[in-house]
This record gives structure tokens, C-alpha cells and sequence, in this order.
């Protein structure tokens, strides 16, 4: 299939709303680059749309106190009587997520919302694959599992999600944190979400790269070594080449993302500054690095179109380890996730901040993978203590 049609078919005038009049601006694309097409669609999106009743309870509030995202409540509520909520990213789907939520009606019918938007069964996607369907949709499907999880969590820890204090998600996790902030209405979520998927997508077609994880010993010496891998890269006739921290992890590991070249002469060079080990991510693409602006001035222009508030509880992103402030702080963040570094253990750091002898909040990972809690271990082992996996 041609990267037109791909395009086309993620374009959410035609997809998602397919008796809307208006017209997919990528249907002519002589001489014209996908991306380009995809700022085209963002510039419009939204446009003409009307909420489906259907879609109406999407936007009520997954928050269950308005306004606990101030100071004062926080500063009342003792930690150990809170909660903080994590939310997986990208990597965390497997083929069978979701099968512990089948018998949790709140659960099953957010799925059929999520597929009335989106325009495919995200159920039957999620339980049943095949993987490499999974692994195209994962973006959609691990935030919708990972809110649906919250159903799970809400039976089997009903008071924990009631004191919910704060959250944040790891990349794309982010997005389903807001939208539990009720800093997102659902649906909107879920076609910024689409968009985002195409937008990555494409971006990595016009400059392949790829993904390492890398894990160094103490002494290592890893901004020499990407200096290198970059310099190797231009003598092999790559202009302007990227290799760069795409995640921090924890602090002997890391994600480093880039050009090919410069990818495998880390591979193979690595040890001499201290790269200890490295492995390949399963990513189409060097995400959260500058080969990705385009995809982030598709998702700037579509966030023009979204309505966005404060969030309800505190969101602390991974893109400065900050907690959201106002409407135009959550566009201009999220517009950036997608071409800035994941700072994760820089925002656990922030979540879970408290002085000397305090105790720490319950924390609840949602949806699928352990990942979350490993590398809260990682980094805060006495929050690890604290903390449970709501499997699905």
C-alpha cells in the first residue's frame, strides 16, 4: 500500500467522521510529501464535526474531585491517604491485553466508544492481534487499555482512585493521564491520537532511524560516544545527522534514537565509552528526536482545534518533568512530545518528591507490561514499595 493511502485512510475527516463533507486534503498528492499532506489535514482538524450524543458521557470527568488539583489539597491530604496513577507507553501492548477486563461492563463499553472513534475494533485488536496489527495501532490501543484499566482498578481498589492526587504517563501515556485529569475530552483524545500515529509514522518514512536502549557502566562516557556515532554518520554522507537521549530511564540506562549510521557504529563502538550493553527497540522510527518535527508541527496544528483545560489533579510531564499548568502549557507540551526526549526518571523524580521521613502515596500502574514499576524501582525504591500493578 502506497504511503498515500496510508495517509488517507489515518485521515480523520474521511476515517473517523466519514459523513463529513469536507474534504481529505491528501486525496491529490502529486509532487506533494506525506507529510506535508498531514499538516494540510491537521490545519483542518476538528472542523465541522458535531459531538454524537453517544459520545456525550465521554467528556464528564474521569477526575472525581474538580479542583483537587491545587496546592491546598495536597497539602491537607497525607500522603499515605493519596494516590498516583502511571500510564504505559508505546511498547507496553501485547497481543491478548485487555482479556481481564472482559467481564467489567464500564471496561467493555469504553472499547466500543474508543472503536465508534477511531473506526476499527480496538477490542478485538487489543485481545485477539494479530501483532503486527497491534504493533501499527499500539498508540490508540495502549491508552485505551490503560483507561479501561482504571475500571479494574476501580473494583478492586475503589477508594484509591477516589484520592488520586496525581499522575503522569510515559510518552503517549501522557495523553491518557490528561484525559483522566479531564484535561482532554476522550474522543478528541482518541483522534489526536490517530493523528499522532500517521504523523510519527510518516516522519520516519521521509528520514528512517531507529531506537537503542543502552545500559552504561558507571564511568561511561555516552555524550562522547553519540559525538562520535554522529561524526561517523556525516562521513557516511548523512547531512545533519541525529543521534541523541531519546528516554531516560533510569540512571545507568537510557534510549538513544537517530539516524541508522550513527545506530550501528554505537553497536559496534559502543564499549569503548563505557556502553556496557544495547539492544534494539521495536520502533518504526527515531521518536522524540528532531527527526520528528514535522510530525509536532501536524500535532501543533490539530491541538488548535481541541478543546483543552487545566487539568483537574496535577499531570507531571515527561517532556520537563513539570506538572501541566494552564490550556495553552498542555498544547504547547503535548505538541512537543513527540520530537523532545522523554525525561522519565526526571518526572518520577518530580512525582514523587517529599521531604525526609514523609511516607509515599499508593501508586497504581494501569494497563498492560511492567515496565512502569521496574523502572520506578530503578529510581524510587521506597515508591516501588508503595506501588501495585493493575494488570489487564
Amino acid at each position: 500500500m502506497s504511503i498515500h493511502r496510508i495517509l488517507c485512510r489515518a485521515c480523520f475527516i474521511r476515517t473517523i467522521f466519514p459523513k463529513n463533507k469536507v474534504r481529505c486534503k491528501g486525496s491529490n498528492f502529486q509532487g506533494e510529501s506525506p507529510l506535508k499532506n498531514l499538516l494540510n489535514d491537521a490545519s483542518s482538524f476538528g472542523e465541522g464535526q458535531q459531538r454524537e450524543p453517544a459520545l456525550e458521557w465521554a467528556t464528564q470527568p474521569y477526575a472525581a474531585r474538580p479542583g483537587s488539583g491545587g496546592d491546598e489539597t495536597e497539602h491537607r491530604t497525607p500522603s499515605q491517604e493519596t494516590t498516583v496513577l502511571l500510564f504505559p507507553g508505546q511498547g507496553s501492548q501485547r497481543v491478548g491485553m485487555g482479556r481481564l477486563l472482559a467481564d467489567i461492563p464500564a471496561a467493555r463499553e469504553l472499547y466500543d466508544l474508543a472503536s465508534s472513534v477511531v473506526g476499527w475494533n480496538v477490542w478485538r485488536v487489543c485481545t485477539e492481534g494479530p501483532a503486527e496489527e497491534l504493533a501499527r495501532r499500539c498508540q490508540t490501543a495502549v491508552v485505551v487499555t490503560s483507561l479501561a484499566a482504571l475500571e479494574r482498578a476501580r473494583e478492586l481498589r475503589p477508594s484509591a482512585v477516589e484520592r488520586v492526587r496525581g499522575a503522569a504517563g510515559f510518552s503517549l501515556g501522557e495523553l491518557a493521564a490528561l484525559v483522566f485529569a479531564r484535561a482532554l475530552p476522550l474522543e478528541r483524545a482518541l483522534q489526536l491520537l490517530e493523528l499522532r500515529t500517521a504523523a510519527m509514522r510518516a516522519a520516519a518514512q521521509e528520514r528512517p532511524g531507529g531506537m537503542l536502549t543502552v545500559w552504561l557502566a558507571a564511568d561511561a562516557r555516552l555524550p562522547l560516544a553519540l559525538k562520535a556515532a554522529q561524526e561517523h554518520a556525516t562521513e557516511c554522507g548523512v547531512v545533519d545527522p541525529v543521534a541523541q537521549i531519546a528516554n531516560y530511564l533510569y540512571p545507568n540506562c537510557k534510549v538513544v534514537a537517530g539516524d541508522e549510521a550513527a545506530l550501528k557504529w554505537l553497536e559496534s563502538n559502543g564499549s569503548k565509552f563505557g556502553i556496557r550493553r544495547c539492544a534494539r527497540v521495536e520502533a518504526e522510527g527515531a521518536f522524540h528526536t528532531p527527526l520528528m518535527h514535522k510530525a509536532q508541527l501536524a500535532l501543533r496544528e490539530a491541538l488548535q482545534s481541541i478543546e483543552v483545560s487545566r487539568p483537574l489533579v496535577p499531570v507531571v510531564s515527561c517532556v520537563d518533568a513539570r506538572a501541566h499548568g494552564a490550556a495553552a502549557d498542555v498544547r504547547r507540551t503535548l505538541a512537543r512530545h513527540v520530537a523532545r526526549p522523554v525525561r522519565w526518571e526526571q518526572a518520577l523524580h518530580a512525582l514523587y518528591a517529599r521531604p525526609r521521613g514523609e511516607h509515599f502515596p499508593l501508586t497504581l500502574a494501569l494497563g498492560p507490561g511492567a515496565a512502569l514499576r521496574s523502572t520506578l524501582r530503578q529510581v524510587n525504591a521506597r515508591a516501588w514499595d508503595c506501588s501495585v500493578q493493575i494488570d489487564v
